[in-house]
């Protein structure tokens, strides 16, 4: 049915507004990690099936065009750690396992095979992060701290070795063709990690300090251009000012964690990175942190907007410029457990990343892990594959896929732009945000549909940086039938208004819809 047609016959059920002149943030990447199963599929896979993750995550034509990858340099569990991380698949191998030992750098080699399939398919954003420092500069000699060791398991004074390290990776893979554009040192330091069944290692805040502040004085002896990205706190709430999460809990500071050790502060990120001068020289004015547990919204803990707001605010009261990037979110809590691949964790997903672009104003945001073998919703693809010779079967979910109603239209350097005439409280049934490309000369609307009902919808477009009208727009599908289908071509219909190109669509119920369409490059 024609535009024209469906408009005269079904009146929309609501008008939508877009306005190119109000500009909110630019949108870096949309990413995902390879811990920790990328080690092994890399290592046993055959080539084809390789190549079919690798398509699946990195295309923009066979898969979601992810634009950030995430990789992992191992602490060496895998060697010391076989009875404390029983799952192989959550040890990671190291690249010098002694001080005395030289470098290896035949390990990680599954990891790295997709490191370059990122690169390749043309990945923007590689990421390098730690989850421990190798096992040799702990003071338990596992890759996870145990009580005893108090508030940092990395040695005393071994700030300077932990930082060199680091650099003689990132300049292996430089001098080898794969630039990273961050490091990032520490991961979840909010965490005790107190024997994890995974790599892990917790820092108060000076502990934090000393480790970012001796990798950026190292750094600045390099050629090197990457960046320190920090600090990769386990959840939002554990970013806030004292005075911000009181506002949020009503009394109190942040306690979860490490908090609970009495070895020191696990908190206020945003105060001392950005709002310390020494630390945001180190790393900009960039709070990169995870959004687990930030996933809902109840009477009194409205996580999805209230505290999305408050971290923007928080932020803002030290740097009107600062950004924020989610650099690791899967599904947890009562909901995580039981590997679903259907549309209902989907919509789960695709609302929260909504509400992290537009409340949190969010400049990146990456999932977890990409490929998972667990009864757990943390994979974007799901395999039974446990060891060699099992079978390579690979299972995409919609989580994967309406990951790519944004990660392969929103493209790095997108801004988005004011959207209006939708509510967006929590618990509204039709979502939308829009954002527009002037290098790729592009405009692009993601809905995210979670009622049962179709929606029918007017879409203005006014003031837009793009250098001609546009005229068509393309929908892209994921609802429980189709996977990020191309699902029809929508032309503008005549408006009252001269110059503002209008489009009626349906919003299928239970689905995310990206409309794309351009005008014309120079």
């Amino acid at each position: 049915m024609q535009n024209d047609q469906l408009i005269a016959k079904v009146k929309p059920d609501v008008q939508v507004t877009i306005d190119g002149g109000t500009i909110y943030q630019t949108i870096d990447n949309f990413g995902a990690s390879d811990a920790w199963s990328m080690e092994s599929l890399g290592k046993h896979w055959s080539e084809e099936n390789k190549s079919k993750v690798a398509d699946l995550l990195f295309s923009r034509d066979k898969g979601i065009g992810l634009s950030a990858w995430r990789f992992n340099i191992g602490a060496g569990s895998t060697e010391t750690d076989r009875d404390r991380i029983p799952d192989p698949w959550r040890r990671a191998d190291a690249f010098k396992m002694s001080e005395e030992d030289g470098y290896d750098w035949s390990k990680q080699s599954g990891q790295q095979w997709f490191l370059q399939a990122a690169r390749d398919r043309g990945v923007e954003t590689l990421i390098a992060f730690v989850n421990s420092p190798p096992v040799w500069m702990t003071k338990n000699g596992h890759a996870q701290p145990d009580l005893e060791v108090g508030s940092t398991n990395l040695k005393p004074g071994y700030e300077q070795k932990f930082a060199a390290y680091l650099l003689d990776v990132l300049t292996y893979f430089e001098e080898n063709g794969i630039a990273f554009d961050y490091i990032s040192p520490v991961n979840e330091p909010t965490w005790d990690w107190n024997q994890a069944w995974q790599e892990g290692n917790r820092y108060n805040n000076e502990d934090l300090k000393l480790v970012i502040m001796e990798l950026y004085r190292q750094l600045q002896h390099t050629d090197l251009q990457t960046r320190i990205s920090a600090p990769d706190g386990v959840e939002i709430t554990s970013l806030l000012d004292d005075e911000f999460y009181c506002q949020f809990a009503g009394s109190g500071t942040y306690s979860s964690g490490a908090n609970q050790l009495g070895t020191g502060k696990y908190r206020e990120y945003i105060k001392d990175m950005i709002g310390d001068p020494q630390v945001k020289e180190a790393i900009g004015n960039k709070i990169a942190s995870h959004s687990y547990w930030s996933d809902y919204s109840n009477p009194g803990d409205d996580r999805l907007v209230r505290l999305r707001k408050l971290l923007h605010t928080n932020m803002k009261h030290y740097d009107e410029d600062s950004k924020y990037w989610v650099t690791e979110y899967c599904i947890l809590g009562d909901y995580g457990p039981g590997r679903d691949l259907g549309m209902e964790p989907a919509l789960h997903v695709a609302r929260t990343i909504h509400f992290d672009l537009v409340e949190a104003n969010a400049a990146a945001w990456q999932w977890w892990t990409a490929v998972s073998k667990v009864d757990y919703k943390d994979g974007l693809i799901y395999t039974d594959f446990n060891e060699a010779g099992d079978e390579q079967n690979i299972m995409t979910s919609k989580m994967l896929w309406v990951l790519g109603n944004y990660s392969r239209f929103i493209r790095p350097g997108a801004k988005r732009i004011e959207l209006t005439g939708l509510g967006e409280e929590a618990d509204s049934g039709l979502l939308g945000s829009a954002y527009s490309h002037e290098g790729e000369q592009t405009v692009t609307v993601v809905f995210v549909n979670h009622g049962e009902q179709d929606k029918c919808v007017q879409i203005d477009l006014h003031a837009l940086a793009l250098n001609g009208t546009v005229k068509t727009m393309e929908s892209y599908v994921t609802n429980a039938e189709m996977d990020l289908v191309c699902h029809e071509s929508v032309t503008a219909i005549e408006s009252a208004t001269e110059n503002v190109p209008s489009f009626v669509v349906q919003i299928p119920g239970k689905s995310v819809v990206t409309l794309t369409g351009g005008g014309h490059r120079k």
